[in-house]
């Protein structure tokens, strides 16, 4: 069985969706990679609702106040938002037309229906 962790991972190696994520601070002084795999853990500590003083028990090096700051100073909803429509956008650009056909019109879990080349920021669930 493959790993939510395993699939944030590999979605940002190959979208870079961590890229997304700009602080609200003055200005950004923790380097690219730490910033990475931090985002990644606070990302699914929060998204699977496992919190982030669960996450930060394991054994990657990364203390909840470590965690704590990236929450605090880099998601938010705009950046999320952002992130979300990044790899939306590459799943839609890379279905095969001779499987899913010529739709017009993409549906996901949320009821959001939108045309080929918009993204998702903006949109609000039905």
């Amino acid at each position: 069985m493959t790993n939510l962790l395993d699939i944030l991972k590999e979605a940002d190696l190959r979208v870079f969706f961590t890229d997304q994520f700009k602080t609200v601070a003055a200005r950004e002084v923790i380097d690219r990679a730490t910033l990475q795999k931090r985002l990644i853990l606070t990302l699914y500590g929060l998204g699977t609702n496992t919190g982030l003083k669960r996450i930060s028990a394991g054994e990657h090096g990364e203390s909840y106040k470590d965690l704590l700051y990236i929450r605090r100073k880099f998601i938010y909803k705009d950046n999320l938002r952002n992130a979300i429509a990044e790899v939306a956008n590459v799943i839609m650009d890379s279905r095969r037309q001779e499987i899913w056909g010529e739709g017009t019109t993409y549906t996901c879990v949320n009821c959001l229906t939108i045309a080929p080349g918009l993204t998702f920021a903006g949109i609000a669930p039905c």
